[in-house]
């Protein structure tokens, strides 16, 4: 051993990490939830799906008891009304109506425009205007995903094993596990 190599004192090694030397700013769980529905495409999803599930809210008692979100498509709100005097009075609400569920649901918007169309009426009943209209259909449900299996739960549970934070690995595998994602 050389003198130089004996006298010198040790120099601690620092773990080789990518964020080593960084000071990491804490983030809520709120936001990191947010952060990892986002990174797997779901947050529109749920979104769309809480229009569906707290309509009653969103429009009021009087308004659900007659009208059910049926989905969006292509940027449109479809509602199922039950007459045609409640389609008629939603149509007056219309401008109120959007502003409301746009305000409830946050930015970016999910649709721009709202469509009113007569439940339980189909095309072919259109053109026989003297058949009896068919009866008001059930609300809708949301659809809920089907749970992981074994082999995708253990996928998952190696996948999230990177996460530090021992409650935040519990809960994004917890969400992944349950919505298979």
């Amino acid at each position: 051993m050389s003198q130089a190599a004996a006298g010198a004192p040790r120099k601690k090694r620092r773990a080789q990490h990518k964020n080593a030397g960084r000071r990491r700013e804490a983030t809520s769980a709120g936001q990191l939830v947010a952060d990892t529905l986002s990174a797997y495409g779901l947050t529109e999803k749920i979104r769309s799906y809480r229009v569906v599930a707290e309509w009653d809210q969103l429009v009021g008692e009087r308004i659900a008891k007659r009208a059910r979100p049926e989905g969006v498509v292509r940027r449109v709100l479809v509602v199922r009304v039950a007459s045609s005097a409640w389609m008629h009075e939603l149509g007056l609400l219309k401008q109120q109506l959007l502003a409301a569920l746009w305000r409830a649901t946050g930015e970016p918007r999910l649709f721009d425009d709202l469509s009113f169309q007569l439940a339980g009426r189909t095309r072919a009943d259109k053109d026989d205007p003297g058949s009896p209209p068919a009866r008001r259909p059930p609300p809708p449900q949301p659809v809920m995903p089907m749970a992981a299996g074994e082999l995708e739960r253990a996928q998952i549970l190696e996948e999230s094993a990177v996460v530090e934070d021992s409650e935040l690995r519990e809960l994004i595998a917890r969400v992944r596990t349950r919505h298979n994602r």
